[in-house]
Order: C-alpha cells, then sequence, then structure tokens
C-alpha cells in the first residue's frame, strides 16, 4: 500500500485535509470519495518518481521529513506498549497514525505502515527517514526483528530516548535561570550607563567638586559604551561569528574538545557525560543481538565530544584486532575507572550488555548530582554579581551627593 496526501472538499464545500492509504491514486481517490469527500489534489508521501529513488529507497522528500526532539522518545514508548499488549505491528502502527497530532508524524507514520503493510520489515520502512529515525533506532529495531526480540529492544529504545532526553531538559531547565538574570542585568546596566549615567554626571560636573575615584571610574566606562558600544557589540557578534566558523576546521574544533576536557571540574563532568551515553549505547545494542564491532561504531554517534570520538574508534580498532573491550577503554585513557572496572567485571560474568548499561546508570547520576551542585553554586553567584554592579553603579552616583551636602553644610 502506498501514504497519500489528500486535499478534498466536503459536502458542505469546506476544504479538508489528511492523509490516507491505498494501493494506488485511483483507489485513494475512490476511497475519499466513498467519504463523500472530493479529491482536489492527491500526493505520494514517499515520491519515486526517479530510478535511483527507486533504489535509494530515500528521496529529498523523505529525507527533510523530521520529527519534533520529544517526539521519538514518546512514539518509541507507544509502539512498544502497544506491541506489548499483543496487537499486530501493523495495528499498532496504524493506531499511532490515528492519534498523530503533528503533520510530520502523521505523514511519517503513515509511510512506515504502508512500507510494513507491503511486507517490508519495520527498519527498512524507518529508513526512509533519516532524520526522524537516526541510525541507532534503526538498527537496534533491525537486530530485534531478526533476533525475534523487537518487544524487548522498543521497550529498552524506550528506556534509553526517554533518560536522554530527561538529562537534555534537566541541563537546560537549570541553566536558563543564571543566563536570563546575567543577560537581563548586562542589558539593564548597559542602558543605565548609556542612557541614564550621562544625565546625572552632568549634574555633577557642573558642581565643579572634584569627583571619587569610583564615580570617575563609572563616567570613563559611560562614556566608553556611548561613544564605543555599538563597536564594542559588532566585535562581539564578529567573534562570536569568527568562532562558529573555525568550530568547522576540524584542528580548531580538536584543540578546542582537548581543551574543554581539561578545564577543571567541568571537563571531568563533560568525560563523564560523554562515557554515559557511549556506554548506555553500547549497552542497548549488545542487548539487541547487533555484533559488538557494529555497536561499537553505532554507538560513536552519540559522542559529540572530538577526543571522546578518537577514543571510541580505538576501542573498535583494538576491539576488532581481538583486544577485550575493558582493557581496549583502558588503554585509551578517556574513560572513567569506574566504567572500565564494570565493563570488566561485565565481560569476566559474561553478562556484558547488562554491566554496560548499570555503568552507564551510575555515570548518569554522578553527572546529574554533579550538575545539580554545579547549578546551585552558579545561581547564587549570577545574583551576586548582579548585585555587585548595582551597588557599584549607586555608590558611584551617590558619593558625589555626599561630598557636595558637606560642602554646602
Amino acid at each position: 500500500m502506498e501514504a497519500f496526501e489528500y486535499t478534498s472538499l466536503d459536502n458542505s464545500g469546506r476544504q479538508q485535509k489528511g492523509i490516507i492509504q491505498a494501493d494506488n491514486e485511483k483507489q485513494a481517490r475512490q476511497l475519499l470519495r466513498h467519504r463523500n469527500l472530493t479529491p482536489i489534489q492527491l500526493n505520494h508521501v514517499v515520491d519515486r518518481n526517479t530510478e535511483s529513488n527507486k533504489s535509494q529507497g530515500i528521496n529529498q522528500r523523505t529525507q527533510r521529513l523530521t520529527l519534533k526532539k520529544t517526539e521519538l522518545p514518546l512514539l518509541v514508548r507507544q509502539l512498544a506498549t502497544l506491541v506489548q499488549a499483543g496487537l499486530p505491528l501493523d495495528d499498532a502502527l496504524k493506531t499511532l497514525v490515528e492519534q498523530s497530532e503533528s503533520k510530520n508524524s502523521e505523514r511519517i507514520l503513515s509511510s512506515v505502515h504502508a512500507k510494513v503493510l507491503e511486507g517490508q520489515s519495520l527498519a527498512t520502512a524507518m529508513r526512509q527517514f533519516p532524520k526522524a529515525f537516526d541510525e541507532l533506532v534503526v538498527t537496534s529495531i533491525e537486530a530485534g526483528e531478526q533476533s525475534g526480540q523487537l518487544e524487548a529492544v522498543l521497550l529498552q529504545l524506550a528506556d534509553y530516548l526517554e533518560t536522554r532526553d530527561e538529562m537534555g531538559k534537566q541541563s537546560m531547565s537549570a541553566l536558563i535561570y543564571p543566563i536570563v538574570l546575567i543577560v537581563t542585568a548586562i542589558g539593564v546596566v548597559a542602558g543605565l550607563m548609556i542612557y541614564i549615567v550621562p544625565k546625572v554626571i552632568q549634574v555633577f560636573e557642573s558642581s565643579q567638586v572634584e569627583l571619587p575615584a569610583m564615580t570617575q571610574v563609572l563616567i570613563n566606562v559611560s562614556g566608553f559604551l556611548s561613544g564605543y558600544g555599538i563597536y564594542l557589540l559588532g566585535f562581539i557578534l564578529l567573534l562570536t561569528f569568527g568562532f562558529v566558523a573555525l568550530r568547522q576546521y576540524p584542528p580548531f574544533e580538536l584543540a578546542y574538545h582537548r581543551l574543554i576536557l581539561k578545564l577543571p571540574g567541568i571537563g571531568r563532568l563533560i568525560r563523564v557525560g560523554q562515557a554515559a551515553r557511549f556506554t548506555r549505547t553500547l549497552g542497548i545494542l549488545t542487548q539487541s543481538a547487533v555484533p559488538i564491532v557494529s555497536a561499537l561504531a553505532l554507538s560513536k554517534q552519540v559522542v559529540n565530544n572530538r577526543i571522546m570520538e578518537l577514543a571510541c574508534d580505538d576501542v573498535a580498532t583494538a576491539v576488532r584486532e581481538g583486544s577485550s573491550l575493558a582493557k581496549a577503554m583502558q588503554n585509551t585513557a578517556q574513560f572513567p575507572p569506574l566504567s572500565v572496572k564494570l565493563v570488566n567485571s561485565g565481560e569476566q560474568s559474561g553478562k556484558l550488555s547488562e554491566m554496560l548499561v548499570r555503568a552507564a546508570l551510575v555515570q548518569e547520576k554522578d553527572v546529574e548530582n554533579k550538575l545539580k551542585t554545579l547549578i546551585g553554586a552558579i545561581q547564587p553567584l549570577a545574583i551576586l554579581f548582579v548585585g555587585l554592579m548595582v551597588l557599584f553603579i549607586v555608590l558611584a552616583m551617590l558619593l558625589p551627593i555626599f561630598q557636595i551636602n558637606t560642602i554646602i553644610q
């Protein structure tokens, strides 16, 4: 069956849009007429007009279709629940299509459902949408289908995707408050220095009183921001764009990522977090019966620090040459000792997958606790920073007033 996106008119002349499944365009139009709808436009959700598209199974339109960041964990969880409840895969996918709230997710799921009805595997159908389903998801599902453990794999994937999403949300929500506070404070102070302070300073200068050093500093900073503030802002933006551009240059990116890992406190936090993502992904893939060498290559994709990525490459190479996983990880000197010990224990006991997931859980908990401590320290420091800036401005403006009052008395 094919999935078609339609635009039609109902009996009252109102336009309706949606997605319908049929063997061909003619049948799709007939099905719409049976629903008392007059078809106006009908398009394949997956268009296969060229021979290259037929051979690759992926075209430019499907490559653009993607899911929202929070949709993938939810869809995998819902699919796992429906399959666990005993529904056939095609019925489970049809249920997900019917309750889709997003247009993109409806298109993607309708096409996947149509391909499954044609006899394709779920993984093959998902590969048409590389931006919606990454290689980790597709490979895990493919291994689950081949081993007959699709239900277990879907449940493990749902847990992993939800944990990954939750960690990202926690980090972002914890950083929002101090970032907003500092940016707002800098904006307000800059506004005061450029528009308010110069007018107040004119009163002090006309009084011909010797101004305190703090007030002189305030006047100089205010004058600099008034005269060169726009250039300073342009310079900061130029530095930002320059940094983003240099990040595309591999040697610079490598040096930058190496520097981050050497930063006190933050470097260890990033290293442990990256190791946790690697071990959890590797654990899920090995539990899904993916061969260890292929699993290592896929697990590297979830690591976004270049130094850690190169370490993962070294681990994969060493394991391919016959080394144990624990020894390969230890030789890179990039993975936490706890991870190496747990992996070694898993290899010796024959419970590698379980120990990989356990190592990830321990490391994720460690990152979560340290992140909470770090954010707990940043928030009062941000408030202190704002308070000191305001105190400086207030004192710099009040001290001359005190001097003038003393002279008058």
